[in-house]
């Protein structure tokens, strides 16, 4: 077998880097992907759980939000809410 080339052997590395740089960027969108799945689901429920709080239970959207520590303002916590309750509708 006849001993590669420089040229042959910059030829492999760059294809090997190219496919490299490929695979990992395939790795980066399917994490990207998954973090908005995630997301997603988690807005869902914690936009049902809100309507629970609210509308089930007649508790303030202030003294829901109070009761979540605060972890979101009463804007998100309306969107979260009327996001999860467009989706449920019939």
């Amino acid at each position: 077998m006849p001993d590669a080339t420089p040229s042959s052997e910059g030829a492999t590395k760059r294809a090997e880097r190219e496919r490299e740089v490929r695979d990992l960027g395939e790795v980066v969108e399917i994490q990207l992907r998954t973090r908005d799945a995630t997301v997603q689901r988690t807005e869902q429920l914690a936009g049902e759980l809100l309507s629970r709080l609210t509308r089930d239970q007649g508790v303030s959207m202030e003294q829901a939000l109070l009761l979540c520590g605060n972890a979101v303002s009463r804007t998100e916590g309306l969107r979260l809410r009327r996001q999860y309750e467009r989706s449920a509708a019939p």
